[in-house]
């Protein structure tokens, strides 16, 4: 039998390319098979032609043809599709060659192989990253002619600008022969992206309920206006929402229930980027709710019930006997209601909204009927919770965190705070709460807890060595590790050696002494204070500490610790020009102080919390009858609470924790009571890295004599007081468990004594920050401006700060 011959090389050229790019929604050219029909023929060997960038061997072994395999169509169709799945051909063409053998036969394989694109380039492209179109629709240079993932690049591309706001922008797909390689073509996207569409007004054509105010009211999408934030832009997606989401829910809301979105018209100016947009509804009748029945509940009674159903509804006025019927509320308090349920152990309640339209009179405003039948099922007891992933941390301090216990009637609530417990430890990786938590059902109607952690490397290790002619070799070594022996105790060290300094510090802190409920803290000092940057000298410390605490009133997240220290103190390089502030100060001493702290922490974790509250009570007695220098009291109240306020991603099916939004407010307060000679013991404001923070404002700059700068001819001594109080607010975004931002305002205030406390006469600042945790702890940047500040002179002089912080967020 006679084949016709194999098709011709590929061919090439630009008007080849321009013909393909224009039929890109047309199907490659049909492979095709000639000889086999329904015969069955042995591979002699097999021969490929029309090849030129591919090697024969390398076509061959995709085909899957092997020399003595026995084929049939089936068998050549598939060897078809594997060559044209690898994108890098155009036309396929099997065939045999006539033998004297009629079961033997040699295979030819006629290819047309697909141009080569270089290069992938964009001109005019601002408002999209080229990476974004790149990665989206798997641009690659040195990749075959694919038209199909052109063409959706252009899509891509456009549909991108318009959610930025640019509708009317074009994409002209230019191809053009590569000098350097001229069988290949390079790729070239020219955008214009045109004017920014401002959208100058917005009608509806067919609303008689609601104005045309109200529906822009009702959506995301609004007019241009004179201020910056009144941009009138038009991004698709938002406006997609607008008509599908935003306006039928306003209407159903108001018992509009067969209401919708007829047609929309955009209708825009190139040359002025002014815009309008045009909306015909259908609004439908009114429909009223004529009686909202609630059945099905044991275990709540209807006034705790009907208040969470009835929620949203319409009230009926004087002339009306019936309400609106709020459709959007009734069909969201399930959801609602099933929390309420799960929290008290309900695991299995189901809720369902039925709505049933009322036969009426002729005329009359169509009526319905509400009736949520609730389904409770049977209450779920905990059995078993396991931990996993726990490969270094102990079973037992993941179980101290929990809420939950076996036995416990199922909470979603207290598991939930268990899980942010967990993480709020700092020894794991943050996982998404459906990879934390695995709730699993028994048989008999109880669960089973799986709770999942991922252990993160938790101790850190840092060291460094400087050499000068002026200190001679010196360096530091340190470690920390906040989860010792994997039972959360915390060990630290640090050491800083050289020819002009010795400093040592050592810490040990045990949560749970022999496995109590009590905790211990140790600690020996011989160290100058970490930041001396403040012009208020240089103090060294020798001696010590210890504290222990015990849980009170049966609360978890309450203790009361009581402790004792010794410290010998020496401070040099104070500017003590001040004769009477030298006479009454004390820069050599001893402290002996007893110390008790009261202290509820319900944060939900240690260094970015976004929810939960710290409050604390401190008292400190130090000399009089403990010995010592000194005889005074020290006490000092510290508030903070924080309120989720939101979260942006993460939700089911997210493979990442969300974007967390919290709202934070603190108070801090404190007065010196009796003779107290140590000046570096008393309250400095300012600044972010030691003393009472103040952001906007240097380091101790706040005095009791206002703001005075670090460059001001005044006394170090008298930049201290015995009394503070300070307040702020901030609006924090946790990007990541590392990574916090935040928007901030602070204010306060230092005074002589306690008798000259005014919280009504506050210096005030406020800013942006980032903070990052590190190996070494957290570290932050905040920018903040100082609204009364001053210069040397007195004379207001309000400007921004830039502080570095070093172990603190807020």
């Amino acid at each position: 039998m006679r084949q016709r011959p194999p098709p011709a090389a590929a061919a090439s050229g630009v008007a080849l390319l321009g013909a393909i790019l224009a039929a890109a929604a047309v199907r490659p050219a049909a492979a095709q098979t000639t000889g086999l029909d329904q015969f069955s023929v042995r591979v002699d060997s097999v021969v490929v032609v029309g090849n030129r960038r591919h090697s024969a061997n390398i076509i061959i072994t995709r085909s899957g043809l092997r020399p003595g395999n026995v084929v049939r169509q089936p068998q050549i169709q598939d060897a078809i599709r594997r060559l044209f799945s690898s994108g890098d051909f155009s036309f396929v063409h099997v065939g045999v060659a006539d033998s004297d053998d009629p079961e033997r036969g040699v295979f030819y394989i006629g290819v047309e192989e697909r141009p080569y694109i270089t290069q992938y380039a964009f001109r005019g492209l601002e408002r999209v990253g080229e990476d974004v179109i790149r990665d989206t629709v798997g641009l690659t240079n040195n990749s075959p002619l694919d038209p199909h993932r052109i063409a959706r690049a252009r899509v891509t591309m456009l549909d991108l600008l318009s959610n930025e706001g640019f509708p009317t922008a074009s994409v002209d797909t230019l191809i053009r022969p590569d000098p350097a390689f001229p069988p290949d073509f390079l790729v070239v996207f020219d955008v214009d992206e045109g004017p920014r569409l401002g959208v100058t007004a917005i009608t509806f054509d067919g609303n008689d309920a609601f104005t045309d105010a109200e529906l822009r009211a009702a959506i995301a999408t609004d007019e241009e206006g004179f201020f910056w934030f009144d941009s009138g832009e038009l991004k698709k997606d938002e406006f997609r929402r607008d008509l599908t989401e935003r306006l039928p829910e306003f209407y159903r809301s108001n018992g509009y229930l067969d209401f919708e979105v007829l047609e929309d018209t955009v209708v825009s100016d190139r040359v002025t980027g002014k815009g309008r947009i045009e909306i015909q509804v259908r609004e439908g009748e009114q429909y009223l709710l004529e009686d909202l029945r609630i059945t099905g509940n044991r275990a709540f009674p209807l006034a705790a019930i009907e208040p969470i159903v009835r929620r949203g509804q319409h009230e009926a006025r004087d002339e009306e006997d019936y309400p609106p019927f709020n459709f959007t509320a009734f069909y969201a308090s399930p959801a609602d209601l099933g929390d309420m349920y799960r929290n008290n152990g309900y695991l299995a309640s189901r809720i369902s909204p039925d709505v049933r339209r009322v036969e009426v009179a002729e005329g009359e405003q169509p009526r319905v009927t509400a009736h949520l039948i609730i389904d409770e099922g049977q209450r779920s007891y905990i059995r078993e919770i396991s931990i996993e992933g726990n490969t270094a941390t102990h079973d037992r301090v993941i179980r101290n965190r929990l809420f939950v216990f076996p036995g416990d009637v199922y909470s979603q609530e207290r598991l939930i705070q268990s899980f942010q417990a967990i993480q709020g430890l700092n020894f794991f990786e943050p996982l998404p709460p459906d990879e934390a938590i695995n709730i699993r059902p028994r048989p008999d109607g109880d669960i089973d807890i799986g709770l999942r952690v991922q252990e993160k490397q938790t101790g850190t290790l840092n060291f460094g060595i400087t050499a000068s002619g002026f200190t001679g070799l010196a360096g530091f070594i340190g470690y920390s590790q906040p989860n010792l022996f994997g039972l959360a105790k915390t060990g630290s060290f640090r050491w800083i050696f050289g020819r002009r300094q010795q400093d040592l510090d050592i810490s040990y802190a045990d949560p749970e002494l022999l496995g109590s409920h009590y905790s211990g803290t140790v600690s020996l000092r011989s160290s100058r204070d970490q930041f001396t940057g403040f012009s208020l000298g240089d103090r060294r410390q020798t001696g010590g500490l210890t504290e222990f605490g015990t849980p009170i009133l049966g609360l978890r997240s309450t203790r009361v610790f009581v402790g004792y220290s010794l410290f010998a103190d020496d401070v040099r390089g104070l500017d003590t020009t001040n004769v009477v502030g030298r006479r009454f100060s004390l820069f050599s001493g001893t402290r002996s102080t007893f110390s008790g702290r009261l202290v509820q922490d319900s944060r939900n974790n240690p260094i970015f919390p976004t929810s939960g509250a710290r409050n604390q009570l401190a008292f400190r007695h130090t000399g009089g009858f403990l010995g010592g220098d000194g005889n005074y009291q020290k006490i000092d109240l510290t508030s903070e609470w924080f309120v989720p306020v939101g979260q942006i991603g993460g939700g089911p099916g997210s493979t990442s924790p969300p974007i967390e939004l919290t709202f934070g407010l603190s108070f801090e307060t404190g007065l010196i009571l009796g003779r107290n000679p140590f000046f570096t013991e008393r309250y400095y404001v300012g600044g972010t890295q030691a003393g009472i923070q103040l952001r906007g404002y240097d380091e101790a700059s706040v005095t009791p004599s206002g703001h005075i700068p670090d460059d001001a001819p005044f006394s170090d001594l008298d930049r201290v007081g015995e009394s503070f109080f300070r307040t702020g607010v901030t609006f924090g975004i946790k990007l990541t468990s590392n990574i916090f931002t935040s928007a901030f305002l602070d204010a306060g205030n230092v005074w002589q004594d306690a008798s000259q406390v005014n919280p009504t006469d506050l210096l005030v600042g406020a800013g942006i920050g980032a903070s990052l945790v590190t190996p070494f702890g957290p570290l932050g940047l905040d920018y903040a401006y100082g609204f009364d500040r001053r210069d040397v002179l007195g004379r207001p002089n309000p400007g921004w700060q830039l502080h570095f912080k070093f172990g603190r967020v807020f």
